[in-house]
């Protein structure tokens, strides 16, 4: 069998990830959605977790389930869009200092700009992915969706 024949059997074998660009938000993605919409206008989450009685972003932190990302802690403090873009274009590039898996190591995380998105509480991986922004008469909902871990496509499709 010749090399671009056995390539092309280990590609088809080999599964091929959906990373969580994908289907998830980016900071930057967010950032410009939140610029077009009207500033006073309040910023809700698409589904209050059964587990808060909250239904607003707020403080951002380093996601714990992939600390490069960037989480809001959800709140009961209502939030406009001008604040919550504010919150955004200032994490651009912020340090934020988390356990790294183990109590007794720390490390410092500076989030990017294509960071990707997530609501969850200090300190745990809630896996409530920040997919979307919908605009409505009376506010902007963040839509989120459980992201359980990232799938691999089987058959090689994308």
């Amino acid at each position: 069998m010749d090399s671009k024949k056995l390539l092309n059997e280990v590609k088809k074998i080999t599964p091929k990830f959906i990373y969580r660009s994908k289907y998830q938000m980016s900071l930057s993605g967010l950032i410009k959605a939140l610029q077009r919409e009207r500033s006073g206008l309040p910023v809700i989450l698409s589904s209050v977790h059964p587990e808060y009685t909250i239904k607003y972003p707020g403080m951002p932190h380093s996601y714990y389930g992939y600390h490069t990302d960037l989480a809001f802690k959800p709140t009961e403090d209502p939030i406009t869009v001008a604040e919550f873009l504010k919150i955004c274009e200032d994490s651009i590039g912020k340090s934020f200092i988390i356990a790294d898996h183990f109590d007794e190591f720390y490390k410092d995380y500076v989030i990017q700009i294509n960071a990707p998105l997530w609501i969850s509480p200090l300190g745990q991986a809630s896996q409530k992915a920040i997919v979307d922004l919908v605009p409505t008469d009376g506010y902007i909902e963040l839509v989120t969706k459980t992201i359980e871990k990232v799938e691999a496509i089987e058959d090689g499709s994308e």
